[in-house]
């Protein structure tokens, strides 16, 4: 386990923590790379003309852009379903592959059954998560869709742990780093911003939207990984795991302790 940079200062008023999933509490990244590289390989070897590092390369440029463009690029297409083909769509036909719609169709949901497939529950995090429900309330704010971050959350036995599920994407909320999503989970929680400690790893989606509604950050990000010059002083930490305890070890001499842990 890896030692935090600098262990969060709870204030008295914190009674919730509220984390985002993807690359925070779940290592997308990585599971989302490995189901590429393995479709990437299925699609070179029926199609010779094109490698399967060009199916990636392609893929990752095309999909970066049209979700980073969401309201514009995918949102008019009316399902999350639809937006994934579409970006599949786009980034095999920019190296010459066109499929039949059914092929798109069944291609696209087996990259994404790959990745759930891939998640596991982690004990450790589960256990550290069990920890910190004894005393605080626990929350996920999402930028993603409720189906598939739903998904996520179960296969990784992640779900019991939250007293709510904001997901951003596709129920007419505003996304992160606009207030509305993290002033949902104050609504659902019945808490003000300042009771709330939100943790998660991008900068200006998480730290700086969460700060600017009033709670009070965590950023995960590796320890080489600097925070914007002149940015406030943050919490900072390389890995969930580091962070969890580091909030479990502040939440054992905690005023507002609900349970004894077990």
């Amino acid at each position: 386990m890896t030692h935090p940079h600098k262990a969060p200062a709870l204030p008295p008023a914190v009674t919730t923590v509220l984390f985002d999933i993807d690359n925070t509490l779940i290592p997308t990244r990585r599971i989302w790379q490995r189901a590429l590289d393995d479709i990437a390989a299925d699609l070179a070897h029926n199609h010779p003309d094109v490698s399967a590092a060009d199916i990636v390369v392609s893929y990752t440029r095309t999909s970066t852009t049209l979700w980073g463009d969401y309201d514009r690029a995918l949102a008019p297409l009316g399902s999350h379903t639809a937006a994934r083909q579409h970006v599949w769509q786009l980034a095999l036909r920019h190296i010459g592959i066109e499929l039949p719609e059914r092929q798109l169709i069944a291609h696209a949901a087996d990259f994404a059954q790959r990745q759930l497939r891939a998640l596991r529950p982690d004990p450790d995090i589960n256990a550290l998560l069990r920890r910190l429900a004894d005393v605080f309330q626990l929350g996920v704010i999402t930028n993603g869709d409720a189906d598939q971050q739903h998904a996520k959350l179960a296969h990784s036995g992640l779900a019991n742990h939250f007293a709510t599920v904001v997901c951003a994407l596709g129920n007419g909320r505003r996304r992160k780093p606009d207030p509305a999503p993290f002033q949902q989970a104050c609504t659902e929680l019945a808490v003000q911003p300042e009771q709330c400690l939100y943790v998660g790893d991008e900068w200006a989606t998480d730290v700086v939207g969460a700060r600017n509604v009033g709670m009070h950050p965590v950023w995960i990000s590796p320890a080489s990984e600097q925070p914007p010059v002149g940015a406030p002083p943050t919490a900072h930490f390389s890995d969930l795991a580091s962070c969890l305890a580091a909030l479990c070890d502040h939440a054992t001499n905690s005023p507002h302790r609900r349970a004894e842990p077990t």
